[in-house]
């Protein structure tokens, strides 16, 4: 009886679930499966795969894979599988190193303009601040920031209700705890850090620099606020009906493919939109 009561708890327990929102859809991640949706000529388009992502089953590794740097190593590790393991995240993320190499190729070129130099050859120096202003001005006037905001507000849909509508999605924050904003403080400070440290290594080295104060220091109340700040104003807006739809519509066929409702794989589910 114990045994059995253990169970339906867990069953009862919200999944852990994780996201990214892209140019005109988003894609969200389980346990097991991970979602990619986008919306064209009124129809939605849901595909669904198997995460390609190793877990330990042994309690001890499990245990020991949570030490200092081998748990930066394990999250790293994750996240290059998970980009590579989806087309959609795979262009974006290559988009965003070509976009960093050309504007850092594009700054050092006018280093030598005169006064204007000045400026170009200091941002050269340090590409991370005209990067992240780009970035953010991408996540608040393009439907990247409200697929952001769709994402957070139907993920927290999911674990306040249980089910995902769209009137109780409407109706949560877009500002959720787990977001990846809220590394972006330490990435941005490892960053600076960078043309002052003269060791190859430190290109490698900051990657687990920043994890290790993000596991450190993520849940601290200053780093809370810093994130929930650039959440709010930088990097989700508030998204429109057709947005959260898409989230919806995405996170429902995720969680039916989690609970073994739903097949994996093949021709991508296709939804009539209503709004």
């Amino acid at each position: 009886m114990a045994e059995k009561a253990i169970l339906e708890k867990e069953k009862k327990e919200p999944l852990l679930l994780g996201g990214m929102a892209r140019w005109g859809g988003l894609d969200l991640f389980g346990p097991n499966y991970m979602s990619a949706a986008y919306r064209k000529d009124a129809e939605i388009f849901v595909h669904i795969e198997r995460v390609k992502v190793w877990k330990p089953k042994d309690p001890a590794l499990e245990r020991v894979l949570r030490w200092p740097i081998l748990r930066s190593l394990l999250l790293w590790g994750r996240l290059l599988i998970q980009v590579a393991g989806s087309l959609w995240t795979l262009v974006y993320f290559g988009a965003s190193i070509a976009a960093l190499w050309a504007l850092s190729r594009l700054l050092e070129a006018g280093s030598g303009l005169g006064s204007v130099g000045g400026i170009l050859g200091f941002l050269a120096e340090f590409p991370i601040i005209p990067l992240l202003i780009l970035f953010f001005l991408a996540m608040r006037f393009t439907s990247i920031g409200r697929y952001h905001g769709a994402e957070h507000k139907a993920v927290a849909a999911y674990e306040k209700y249980g089910e995902v509508t769209i009137e109780n999605a409407k109706s949560c924050s877009r500002i959720h705890p787990r977001c990846g904003t809220n590394i972006l403080i330490y990435i941005l400070i490892a960053a600076l850090l960078d043309p002052f440290i003269n060791w190859w290594g430190y290109s490698i080295l900051q990657f687990i620099l920043i994890s290790e104060a993000w596991f450190t220091l993520g849940k601290t109340r200053p780093s809370i606020a810093v994130g929930n700040f650039l959440q709010r104003f930088c990097t989700t807006t508030e998204p429109g009906r057709t947005e959260l739809e898409v989230a919806v519509e995405s996170l429902k066929r995720l969680l039916e493919a989690e609970e073994g409702n739903r097949p994996v794989g093949g021709k991508p589910a296709r939804i009539p939109a209503r709004f």
